[in-house]
């Protein structure tokens, strides 16, 4: 666990593992919208053992910096990443991101050819477009930020998470606490504001179709946040991929079946693709 500065901003970190000096593959996680490395904390034991594992909180979100300068484009987040193994001083990795951050480790993937070796992505988000032009003109009224904090906090929380878990066995004090704590802060959505204003667009088919990198895509077949029917739309543009979807699990799949999912990654990880 730690901090450091990349691209100007200072990111939170998490490290299991093997150590980078035992030059192990490396797996990046990548954590969603309105997430945190929170969101991997039940993956990451099922992988330690045979990887080094980063997992960081992105610039906004969890324990990294909120920063006011910082361009919270995807294609930015992408780039951050990048910088961030450069920071670590690793030469390749396999980068897995859920949901948002799934379409994150995609643009690190164009942006890199060679440092991003392969791409999981656990119900990826894409084909959204660009965020409505009535919240973006929104998001310029004074005080905003106190605005969404209001919304969030008269938000029913319990009745969110049905709708992101299917196995409500799962939706625990101690899981909502885990995921609601960054978001008591201010600072959080005067980030979030900026990211309502940059996101742009997700990665088009054209730009799907030019990724090099081996791709897995897994999804839940219950998930109503980013509905299998964005993967199917995956496979059609992705040259080099595999889905794999989980019966009876929603968007949560890194709390809901992560045994079943790190022993998808191993596999994936350990099949060379014809690359050799």
């Amino acid at each position: 666990m730690g901090m450091v500065q990349v691209n100007g901003v200072s990111l939170y970190y998490e490290q299991y593992g093997k150590s980078l000096a035992e030059g192990k593959a490396v797996l990046v996680l990548i954590h969603g919208y309105l997430s945190s490395t929170f969101s991997f904390r039940r993956l990451v034991p099922y992988l330690e053992h045979d990887y080094t594992i980063l997992s960081l909180d992105l610039p906004g979100f969890g324990k990294s910096e909120k920063s006011l300068t910082f361009v919270y484009s995807l294609h930015n987040y992408g780039k951050l990443v990048l910088g961030f193994l450069n920071r670590m001083g690793v030469k390749q990795a396999v980068l897995i991101g859920h949901s948002m951050g799934g379409q994150i480790a995609l643009q690190s993937a164009l942006q890199n050819h060679s440092m991003v070796k392969k791409v999981v992505g656990i119900a990826c988000a894409g084909y959204m477009g660009p965020v409505k032009r009535s919240l973006v003109r929104l998001s310029y009224i004074p005080f905003f930020s106190r605005m969404l904090k209001f919304y969030f906090d008269k938000k029913d929380i319990a009745a969110s998470f049905l709708e992101i878990t299917n196995d409500r066995s799962l939706i625990t004090k101690e899981m909502m606490e885990g995921y609601l704590k960054p978001m008591y802060a201010l600072a959080f959505y005067k980030s979030l504001i900026r990211l309502i204003r940059h996101r742009e667009g997700d990665l088009s088919s054209e730009k799907l179709k030019t990724i090099k990198q081996p791709v897995l895509l897994m999804w839940g077949d219950k998930d109503q946040i980013v509905p299998p029917h964005v993967g199917e739309r995956f496979i059609q543009d992705i040259p080099r991929v595999e889905y794999k979807v989980f019966q009876g699990a929603g968007h949560l799949l890194p709390e809901e079946r992560p045994e079943e999912i790190a022993n998808r990654i191993r596999s994936f990880c350990l099949n060379n693709h014809g690359d050799d």
